[in-house]
């Protein structure tokens, strides 16, 4: 390491440099390698063919890129110490954090490329909480290299545009080109080949002469940017040789993958990884990676569409929708595995038709494949699918769409379809959501792999690397658990699970509202289920002293999204409170059309609950529960609080969204907290341009939280803590020279001379860093509260990891933390004890949660949905396919399902049930034999006889029931005499606690062997014998009810 980097420490002002690396390719044979990006900072590149405007094949475009060039990249100097607008201004107006070109712009900048950092006066390593032993997916490499590096751009004349050529054609001068890493267009050597060597060398397929012509670029050491870059793809390379192969951007294990026959997917394993700077030591950042392809192509997929429908637009229309119209749409070319967003499909285009190539001569798409990949296209009569340049492809210069062919490509992902399908998402994440030990043995396993492969080992040796035998393992720290502040009393959770939801249910509220006017909608099959829940938020909600009145009920026809909306429109006054609809199951467009009306047509708080959640009856308490505590929350109650020991403190968070679905939408989030406790707060929506990640509209955002904290304080707060969410480690530096001088011009605007302390944190939740917590020789995951600001954080920033929630399957999620400004004086242990406080305060869950587990698997790289039919079980249920089909096709046409509704009929024995009209050659008026059939059925005087005994028969049993239920309590008052002044509240007692019908065994069932003894003895309820008659609900009850259920369904056995 140089000097510049020994003298640095640890402290707030931190460079930033990113820690995201992602450079396909590797070395010698690094297949689709991004080398060219990095290619000599400054220097020149000529004769390199222009990109044309025509849409071509996609290798052909990848060709015609331009390396690009870049100056050499600039890191950020630390945290300017400074105050006002001025100091901001001039501090970041040197500040850069590379090149404009390519993704090398965000790469980090290893040891003596990094600028002297201003001195530092603060650690940024805390020392609060109990020390505990963590192990993290990281391997040191133990040894830095000495040795020089020739850099080279290699040119073929005439152009060779086939990589395997180029390769094959290297290889010919293997002597010469002796321990060089060579991606297609840059060659790594040892050797000084001087300033343009060239060489002669015959075409592997048509023999002809090729003139090979280097040009050197740079002399690199170890301790230059580019090293860095090499590092990465040396890491990459032992991927390569321990027999993965290159998908997307990871590398995945081929003889391990898992055949889903049954949905006809395939899922492979494989690894990430990444190289950077941490703490001072060179470490690979390695974690588990899957993906899920469909072994049916594209053209099988339109195929099967096409077969379905007879109109030849309406059948495009649905391809269209199913492979265009939904978001990330990717699929992958059998032939190179890359990866493509679908935007069109090209109806009017064939693989018959010709695209200019380099040499101004035309070729057809199926010629192409043929002599490029010797791949035979069948049809061609196909269409062909477009994508677009993506913005990487834009800076490259590459501006025309990309064509393919249907018969080539792959469906990536899984459907919503089969989201929607439990047993489908159980059975992946058994393989894709392993436990902290699955995971720990697996990431042991990989380097066991890398030291056992002699391959691999010779690699590194060429370059004089060694890596670690195992993972590094340090200590972190954990805090203490918080104390949970109520109305009048105080909890401390068990920091193990970091839940206190048992604890809180009969705590009251800090600030609770009562809801007198509101409304609840659901469908009528799920009435029994609706009135349940009313009835379980009436009593859960009065302990937190809420007062709740009985709502106004809607009950709905279906559940379609127009019957919830015109009821909605019908039925909401303007003192409603709240409005809760219950959900048949998660669409989203009803859900979205819902939350449209109620947050911009008809503003009014909303609760949405699925039917599924409320199906279990003995956790409906538990449901109720939470729904409550989110409604206090909504109605703007404070429901629990922390210790906030600064009272004069403001947090803010931000956040920003953008559609992908809908070009040009992007939405920004900004909330502020207004009251010292941090439970009340200010929340404004931005609307922005496309991928104007970093808002414009701050400052009048903090101008007018400011105005609203003043109001409710009669003060301004005097420390303001920031934390920004969406933001990658490249837009670190826009992030501070852009939206932070923002914020600090309105300080003054609100008052002359206010200049409060401000600090401005970097959130993010989607990283690979994973921590295992080691008991002895038990891995787990860590216990909520840990933090982890040492080894594997950056040596230039001040940053740190945060473990909030609780995972009790699967492997838990780190948060990562990176304070980018800092002028409040908070201490390190004060500002991890804050955000740790934070997590507590979250209102609609009571748990330490971060985010949902499905947050993460929701931006994996493949996840495009994609509809997968069930040809087996379709043609068992062809019937009701069709009738799917139909009520999609009805409701894409005139929004209503065409089916009639169910009518009300009378039976031949008298009694009403609903009927479900049925599609009938002729109708009902012109079916003569129908009708005379009918009215024989109709009622008649025997209908009224057996209604008058089947009502005789009714009030029979409940005679029965009643003698039963007086008979037993009857015994129960001889046998407690004190009871007996209380003779109608213990027999009200038995009536709502059990149900005797469940006891009353017939004769000719008593008299079976197996329903004797201990099956036929009634046991006595526990607060009998005690002598109470509060509500049972302690544990033993329970359990004396699920043991009488388990009889009884033994005897109807």
């Amino acid at each position: 390491m140089s000097s510049s980097s020994k003298s640095r420490g640890r402290g707030r002002a931190r460079p930033i440099q990113s820690k995201e690396t992602d450079t396909p390719g590797g070395l010698q044979d690094y297949p689709d390698s991004e080398i060219a990006s990095f290619i000599s900072q400054g220097s020149e590149i000529s004769d390199v063919p222009q990109q044309t405007s025509e849409a071509i094949p996609p290798d052909e475009q990848s060709r015609a890129e331009k390396p690009r060039r870049g100056n050499p990249p600039k890191v950020m100097p630390g945290a300017p110490r400074g105050s006002g607008v001025k100091g901001i201004t001039s501090e970041f107006a040197t500040m850069r954090v590379g090149s404009s070109s390519g993704r090398s712009s965000s790469r980090s900048i290893p040891y003596s490329s990094m600028s002297e950092p201003q001195p530092q006066t603060t650690e940024k390593q805390g020392t609060a909480g109990d020390p505990v032993n963590i192990i993290a997916n990281y391997i040191k490499i133990l040894t830095k290299p000495q040795w020089e590096l020739f850099q080279y751009h290699i040119e073929f004349i005439p152009n060779v545009e086939n990589k395997r050529f180029r390769r094959e054609i290297i290889s010919q001068h293997r002597t010469k080109f002796k321990d060089v890493a060579f991606d297609g267009t840059t060659i790594y050597t040892f050797d000084d080949f001087g300033d343009f060597p060239e060489f002669v060398c015959s075409h592997p397929a048509t023999s002809e002469e090729i003139r090979v012509v280097l040009r050197k670029v740079a002399r690199n050491s170890p301790d230059s940017p580019i090293f860095f870059h090499l590092a990465n793809l040396i890491v990459r390379k032992l991927l390569e040789l321990s027999g993965m192969k290159l998908i997307g951007r990871n590398y995945y294990q081929f003889d391990r993958k898992i055949d889903l026959d049954r949905y006809k997917l395939t899922l492979f394993p494989g690894f990430m990884t990444n190289v950077n700077i941490y703490e001072g030591s060179l470490m690979v950042n390695v974690d588990l990676s899957h993906k899920v392809l469909n072994k049916t192509t594209v053209y099988q997929r339109l195929q099967d569409i096409f077969s379905q429908y007879q109109d030849v637009k309406h059948a495009q229309d649905t391809a269209t929708k199913e492979l265009v119209g939904q978001v990330n749409r990717i699929v992958l070319t059998t032939y190179n595995s890359k990866t493509y967003k679908i935007d069109e499909i090209a109806w009017d285009r064939s693989p018959l038709q010709t695209f200019p190539m380099r040499d101004g001569s035309q070729c057809s798409f199926i010629q192409y494949y043929e002599d490029k990949y010797q791949l035979k296209i069948n049809d061609p009569g196909q269409p062909l699918l477009v994508s677009k340049p993506s913005k990487k492809d834009r800076r490259a210069g590459v501006n025309a769409p990309f064509l393919l062919i249907p018969e080539l490509c792959c469906v990536t992902g899984i459907s919503d379809v089969m989201r929607s399908d439990f047993h489908f998402m159980k059975e992946i994440a058994g393989h894709t959501h392993v436990d902290a030990n699955t995971r720990y043995n697996r990431l042991r396993q990989f380097v066991t792999d890398i030291h056992q492969n002699y391959e691999c080992q010779d690699e590194l040796a060429k370059w004089n690397l060694k890596l670690d035998t195992d993972l590094v393992k340090f200590e972190a720290r954990i805090l203490d658990a918080e104390h949970i502040l109520y109305f009048d009393r105080s909890v401390r959770y068990n920091y193990n699970e970091a839940d206190w939801s048992r604890d809180g249910r009969n705590m009251r509220h800090i600030s609770a509202k009562s809801l007198n006017h509101w409304i609840v909608v659901f469908p009528g099959r799920d009435e029994q289920i609706s009135l349940g829940l009313i009835d379980a938020l009436m009593q859960v909600c009065n302990p937190f002293g809420m007062h709740v009145e009985y709502p106004y009920i809607q009950q709905l026809v279906n559940d379609r999204p127009e019957s919830y909306l015109q009821a909605l429109k019908d039925s909401i006054p303007r003192n409603t409170d709240l409005v809760l609809c219950v959900l048949s199951n998660n669409r989203k467009d009803r859900y979205d059309a819902l939350k449209k009306f109620l947050c911009l047509d008809n503003p009014v708080p909303s609760q949405m609950v699925l039917t599924k959640t409320l199906s279990r009856r003995n956790q409906l308490m538990s449901v109720a529960t939470k729904i409550g505590i989110q409604i206090n929350a909504k109605l703007g109650g404070e429901v629990w609080g922390v210790q906030i020991p600064t009272k004069t403190l403001m947090v803010i968070g931000m956040d920003s969204y953008h559609d992908s679905k809908r070009r040009g939408a992007s939405v920004g989030a900004f909330v502020a907290s207004t009251n010292p406790t941090l439970t009340k707060f200010y929340s404004r929506v931005i609307y922005q341009r496309t991928a104007q990640e970093l808002m414009d509209g701050l400052a009048v955002c903090m101008k007018d939280a400011l105005k609203e904290y003043y109001q409710n304080n009669n003060c301004l707060p005097e420390k303001i803590v920031l934390y920004r969410d969406g933001v990658s480690d490249g837009q670190l530096a826009i992030v501070a020279e852009h939206e932070l001088p923002q914020i600090i011009e309105t300080f003054p605007k609100i008052m002359s001379g206010y200049e409060p302390k401000l600090a401005v944190i970097i959130v993010k939740k989607r990283g690979n860093a994973r921590f295992f917590q080691q008991e002895g020789r038990n891995i787990q995951n860590p216990q909520p509260g840990t933090i982890i600001d040492h080894t594997v954080t950056s040596a230039e920033w001040y940053d740190f990891y945060l473990i909030s929630q609780c995972a009790r399957q699967g492997t838990v999620a780190p948060t990562h933390y990176n304070v980018i400004w800092d002028r409040t004086n908070f201490k390190v242990d004060h500002m991890q004890r804050l955000t740790y406080k934070l997590y507590v305060l979250l209102k609609e869950r009571n748990r330490l949660l971060t985010m949902e587990e499905e947050y993460r698997y929701q931006h994996e790289l493949f996840p495009s949905p994609e509809r997968i039919d069930k040809v087996e079980e379709s043609m068992r249920n062809i019937m009701l396919v069709i009738r799917e089909r139909d009520i999609a096709y009805n409701l894409l046409e005139t929004g209503k399902t065409g089916e009639q509704t169910p009518q009300i009929r009378e039976t031949s024995f008298g009694l009403l049930r609903y009927y479900q009209p049925k599609e009938r050659i002729l109708p009902f008026y012109k079916n003569r034999y129908y009708q005379l059939l009918w009215g024989k059925r109709k009622s008649g005087p025997w209908t009224n006889i057996f209604k008058r005994r089947y009502n005789e028969f009714q009030e029979h049993q409940e005679h029965q029931e009643t003698n039963r239920i007086k008979k037993i309590v009857a015994n129960v008052l001889q046998k407690y005499p004190h009871l007996r002044d209380e003779e109608e509240r213990v027999l009200e007692e038995y009536k709502k606690s059990y149900d005797f019908e469940q006891y009353h065994i017939p004769k000719r069932l008593a008299q079976r062997p197996k329903l004797r003894g201990h099956q036929a003895v009634w046991h006595e309820p526990e607060f009998i014998e005690n002598g109470t008659l509060d509500d049972p609900n302690s544990e033993d009850f329970e359990r004396l009810q699920q043991e009488k259920v388990v009889r009884m369904r033994r005897k109807k056995k």
